[in-house]
């Protein structure tokens, strides 16, 4: 059976193709005469209006930008792939086109309605950029508190006061830390919830008890290194990434040194990689899927006017317990 077209719709109505167009896209100024004739028509042809064609006419793609800061390894990254997959899902229940732009913090993808930035770490002038064009624009992975933007991140500060807790329970008391990239806010965050449960606790957080690193895994072992060739090594570690734990724990291995029996060691992800390790691995989870999906569903409702001011969002995040961390008999 042939498709009915737009302009047979307007010679049956017997007006112009732009007064069919506007009355598919409910426009105001459209008489209720043409209006009906052309819904009439409509029903008469059984005419389907093709979506994309649509959104064109009322100038709009629907189409959002996923704005990625360029970085190694990033389709080898458990967070960007779970990130990506909760969009993705949100993306198909609206049925919006997402164009992934992955950027060195200058170039900005063109035609598009709305962004998500995975994250904002080297892209704070393509965020300034959004919201001096006023467009809709939600960022994860980084809490905005100052600026009228939406953003839905992950509670880092409290989760990593939680695994002080968890490791001061067990007796841990000589407590050291692999920490992330410090100018990314989830590793700035991470360190700063471990001093403060550390204070708040009363324990004695010693200087070299406390190794930079940059979520990588180069910087992981040498900071693996640093700290079990101490002669008064820690019985326990909180390491800001599953991946830097993981490697911690070949470090250890190496030197003789068991997990959880020698010491005990608390990533942070919860990547599929930790539970099948040799030693699986303690650590947190945190909701990547959920932050993508929530993410698309606020900008959404931000493009379609169903919400007008900037959505706040911290979620919380699970401990996880597995085979890398026990009781520790240890005095000091």
């Amino acid at each position: 059976m042939k498709k009915s077209s737009i302009s047979e719709v307007a010679q049956t109505a017997g007006v112009s193709t732009t007064t069919v167009s506007r009355v598919m896209n409910n426009v105001a100024t459209v008489s209720d005469e043409n209006r009906r004739r052309v819904n009439d028509a409509i029903k008469r042809l059984k005419y389907r209006p093709n979506p994309s064609a649509q959104r064109l006419a009322g100038g709009k793609s629907n189409t959002i930008g996923l704005i990625i800061p360029r970085f190694e390894g990033i389709f080898h990254s458990y967070y960007a792939m779970q990130v990506l997959q909760g969009i993705g899902m949100s993306a198909e229940r609206i049925r919006c086109d997402m164009l992934l732009h992955i950027t060195d913090g200058k170039s900005f993808p063109r035609g598009i309605d709305g962004a998500v930035f995975i994250d904002i770490f080297g892209c704070e002038e393509l965020l300034d950029r959004c919201l001096d064009m006023e467009m809709p624009v939600v960022v994860l992975n980084h809490y905005l508190a100052d600026l009228p933007v939406s953003c839905v991140a992950v509670d880092n500060k409290t989760a990593a006061e939680h695994v002080v807790d968890y490791l001061l329970k067990l007796g841990h008391k000589e407590i050291a830390t692999i920490t992330g990239d410090l100018k990314t806010q989830a590793g700035l965050d991470r360190y700063d919830g471990f001093v403060k449960a550390m204070k708040a606790h009363q324990v004695t957080l010693r200087d070299e008890y406390v190794k930079f690193a940059d979520f990588g895994l180069p910087s992981a072992r040498g900071a693996a290194e640093a700290l079990f060739s101490m002669p008064d090594r820690p019985t326990a570690v909180f390491v800001a990434s599953d991946e830097m734990a993981l490697e911690a724990i070949n470090v250890a291995q190496s030197k003789g040194i068991r997990v959880p029996e020698d010491l005990s060691i608390v990533g942070f992800d919860d990547n599929p990689a930790a539970v099948h390790a040799r030693v699986p691995l303690t650590t947190v989870s945190q909701p990547l899927r959920k932050m993508g999906s929530l993410s698309l569903d606020i900008l959404s409702d931000l493009m379609s006017g169903k919400k007008q001011s900037p959505s706040k969002l911290l979620l919380p995040t699970e401990l996880v317990e597995r085979q890398s961390c026990r009781q520790t008999w240890i005095e000091r």
